[in-house]
């Protein structure tokens, strides 16, 4: 015998109807809304020893955008080949914007050049902010009778094969310009690469080489001190305790001196969190401790570069860049 509570087949199909009915109609919520950014520490990767030009002013970045961003953001020094070594394992981190890299724009404007590389610099990197440039200075010591540029140029031009050239590396910018300047003003030279600027300092001093190249901020003290003298400076505005320097533009010198300190990640970044870091070191370039390390470093600020504009500006950069490499007889094509 049939229970007297027990539904009716036709009314449970109708239920079921309707269920389906208004769940079909209904919105359903996000599938995976985003959680917001950052929720954890962001590591920033630096291809240079603590204490360096890029290191300094990354440290000081890095504590101003804690304070916007609500989370730590930590820096930790990966060097070897100034950054392509840490930008060949950044490439296979995970790209959600907890791993990013502060560095000199060289291994994605002169290192692809120079020799072959795991990554493409712009096809597996996402771009975030350029964050500054460095001054580049030649220098001779203050004790030696060059007084100004035309000095040196005359005194090489009449003792060919004296003039020995100090510089930071075979493919760095002061390494890249010299023939080039040499070219233009008829003398030759011999270049002198050593592993950065410090050890390139200490040989002019000690009257090693004739003069050196590097970034203003190395030569800063000793220029102060009057040990050392500054002949060329590639900013227009050149410097303060260096009045009689003459800049590239002024000696007549169409060469590509730039060096920026940008940040980027693994291609594949959301384009929310992107945004997010955009705009958390934008703000954080405005604020201190980054301000006056920015100017105790010498690094121009200028107008911050982002995106796709920031790629841009190094594709063209990097362009510039392949022609000094090859008139070195550097490019990788020519070694093969």
């Amino acid at each position: 015998m049939t229970e007297r509570n027990s539904p009716c087949p036709l009314r449970v199909g109708l239920l079921v109807a309707a269920v389906l009915l208004v769940a079909a109609w209904s919105p359903a919520p996000p599938a995976a809304a985003q959680e917001p950014f950052p929720t954890r520490p962001v590591t920033i990767w630096v291809g240079f020893p603590p204490g360096g030009g890029t290191d300094i002013p990354t440290r000081a970045l890095a504590e101003a955008a804690e304070k916007i961003l609500g989370q730590k953001v930590v820096v930790i020094n990966k060097p070897g080949a100034g950054g392509v070594v840490a930008t060949s394992e950044l490439v296979r981190a995970r790209p959600d914007g907890y791993t990013l890299m502060a560095n000199t724009d060289t291994p994605i404007t002169r290192a692809p050049h120079v020799r072959d590389l795991d990554y493409d610099p712009f096809r597996d990197l996402t771009h975030i902010t350029q964050v500054g440039r460095f001054k580049l200075v030649v220098l001779v010591r203050e004790s030696d009778p060059f007084k100004t540029w035309r000095d040196l140029v005359e005194w090489a031009k009449k003792n060919p094969g004296k003039l020995t050239f100090g510089n930071p590396g075979i493919s760095t910018t002061p390494a890249l310009i010299m023939p080039r300047i040499a070219a233009k003003e008829g003398f030759t030279f011999k270049s002198v690469p050593f592993a950065g600027d410090a050890p390139s300092l200490t040989a002019l001093l000690g009257g090693h080489v004739v003069m050196t190249g590097g970034a203003s901020v190395s030569a800063a003290s000793y220029v102060q001190a009057k040990r050392l003298r500054v002949l060329l400076v590639s900013d227009k505005e050149g410097l303060d305790y260096a009045p009689e320097a003459l800049s590239f533009d002024r000696a007549g010198y169409d060469v590509e001196s730039s060096t920026s300190v940008v940040i980027y990640g693994p291609k594949g970044i959301p384009p929310a969190v992107t945004e997010r870091l955009e705009k958390a070191f934008g703000a954080a370039m405005k604020a201190e401790p980054f301000v006056s390390v920015a100017r105790k470093t010498e690094l121009i600020i200028g107008e911050r570069l982002t995106g796709q504009e920031l790629a841009a500006y190094l594709r063209k950069v990097g362009g510039n860049y392949e022609t000094l490499i090859k008139e070195a007889g550097l490019h990788k094509s020519q070694k093969k």
